[in-house]
């Protein structure tokens, strides 16, 4: 094995790959967006610029934005263990850190781990000043549009800094040329690098993934409710198109609920008012529909028991409608989801046959989760991870813990929502379980991203025929085909334009 030999990197840290020397060739040079799969060094490739532009200018200051804090902190111990600086000078800032020891230490370190957020409120009252920045790296830059604070960060940056260069790190940008190209505006991208696992230069260091269709029927009386909800449902969206909505997916029924919303506080007209019932019960059968089909029937119990304790007149309308009355009779009086059963057999088996694989279920309900932790307590040993959000969140240093102990082999199963998909490092986990498929073709690639990266992974996708499952796991299939070819497309394109000034140096 060759390592990198560098005055500012420990000795014998980081192996020298090809793939990683192309892509670093162009990002000295060019602002580049780089799109890497999970575990194939996009954290190395920011050390290694950071190394670079240090070398260059070596009074100069470099700063890494993160969307959490736990995501920050693993790149302040990455940084820490590959760099040949100081530990006390790369530092972790966030709003915990008071703003007055904000400022001082922006001027004593030279490497910031920070969130956006924090950076972006310290550019707006002049605590943080950019002029003495080298480089920008932002870490799952696809979050780099809307309201988010990247491209604030990114054009502050860009303004102030003498000598600006800027790394956009991602799994996935998304599916649309349009998201991309947003994208690299924001971050002042030209120039792009992807690589997947079946290029030349990087498939000798892919370690294998399996992947494995495990599929389920709904039992007769669940599709009898399936029939009724998906009924009701329909009928809700005919009535929609007279007002001119059309509606094909969630995302846009709830956009139709903002827009309508909008509509009434500027005018209260009549038909507004029956139009956002219309949607509001709509959203609620959709929810019920998605939990039943993908999820499980306590999942769903809790979330029909949600609207019957409710005193809102859309849940009170919705309790009055005879197709949505016999679907929640039905659904009380169901037995087990046949996902849950077939979950708990796929774990013990996997168990048996090797007692110390590591697990990772990804479930994107939290009811779902709990009632799954429930069912596995006397299969595996399991842990949950959420967001902080609720009751029973979990805050950002109980993350970090849960983490750590499931690395320590103290937990085999780690039951995770979303948070579990993006950034945090998890780098001892041999199967991962999609309990359940999404459209995203994001959090698709990043959930694969959990397993497989330092030995060969499994990935088990657990469906429901014939439901939302089937239907989420195509889109998401379509939308990162398509994000390949558009990347690659943009690679090329960015390769054919004339260099930076910086290249004539």
């Amino acid at each position: 094995m060759k390592f990198v030999y560098h005055p500012l990197i420990r000795p014998e840290k980081i192996e020298m790959r090809l793939y990683q020397e192309a892509i670093l060739n162009t990002a000295t040079k060019r602002n580049t967006l780089v799109v890497l799969p999970t575990g194939l060094g996009k954290t190395t490739l920011a050390v290694l610029l950071t190394a670079s532009r240090l070398e260059k200018y070596p009074d100069s200051k470099i700063l890494i934005v993160a969307p959490t804090r736990p995501l920050c902190a693993q790149h302040q111990k990455s940084f820490r263990n590959n760099l040949n600086i100081p530990e006390e000078e790369i530092i972790l800032l966030t709003g915990k850190v008071s703003p007055k020891k904000r400022k001082e230490a922006y001027e004593q370190s030279t490497i910031i781990c920070a969130t956006p957020q924090t950076i972006r409120n310290d550019i707006e009252t002049d605590k943080l000043d950019f002029s003495n920045f080298s480089l920008l790296i932002v870490d799952e830059c696809h979050r780099s549009v809307k309201r988010y604070a990247y491209p604030i960060v990114a054009k502050a940056f860009v303004q102030k800094s003498e000598y600006p260069r800027i790394l956009g790190l991602t799994a996935s940008p998304g599916g649309s040329e349009e998201k991309i190209k947003m994208i690299c505006r924001n971050l002042f991208i030209d120039a792009v690098e992807i690589r997947t696992e079946i290029d030349k230069d990087v498939a000798p260091y892919v370690k294998g993934l399996f992947t494995e269709f495990v599929k389920v029927d709904l039992p007769d009386d669940l599709k009898k409710a399936q029939e009724i909800l998906k009924r009701s449902l329909k009928d809700k969206l005919e009535k929609m198109k007279k007002y001119n909505l059309f509606i094909r997916t969630k995302t846009e029924l709830l956009e139709a609920q903002k827009r309508i919303s909008r509509q009434l506080a500027t005018g209260r007209k009549p038909y507004l008012f029956y139009l956002i019932s219309l949607i509001v019960s709509a959203v609620k059968i959709w929810h019920v529909l998605e939990l039943l089909e993908t999820q499980s029937v306590k999942a769903t119990k809790i979330y029909l028991d949600k609207i019957k304790q409710k005193k809102t007149k859309s849940d009170k309308t919705l309790l009055n409608e005879k197709d949505f009355l016999e679907a929640m009779k039905i659904i009380e009086n169901a037995g087990t989801h046949p996902k849950i059963i077939k979950l708990q057999e796929i774990v013990k088996r996997e168990i048996e046959y090797n007692e110390k694989v590591k697990l990772i279920i990804f479930s994107h309900f939290r009811d779902n989760i709990h009632h799954i932790y429930e069912l596995l307590q006397d299969v595996c040993r399991p842990i949950i991870l959420i967001g902080q959000a609720g009751e029973r969140g979990l805050t950002q240093k109980e993350q970090i813990n849960v983490i750590r102990e499931y690395n320590d082999d103290v937990f085999n199963c780690l039951i995770t929502s979303p948070i579990g998909e993006e950034g945090l490092h998890i780098p001892s986990a041999d199967i991962a379980i999609f309990y359940d498929s999404v459209p995203s073709e994001i959090r698709t690639i990043q959930r694969r991203g959990r397993v497989g990266r330092t030995k060969v992974g499994k990935i088990i996708f657990l469906i429901t025929k014939k439901t939302r499952d089937e239907t989420y796991y195509w889109t998401a299939f379509r939308k990162e085909r398509k994000m390949k070819e558009i990347l690659r497309k943009m690679q090329y394109e960015t390769s054919k334009k004339q260099h930076s000034v910086d290249d004539f140096f």
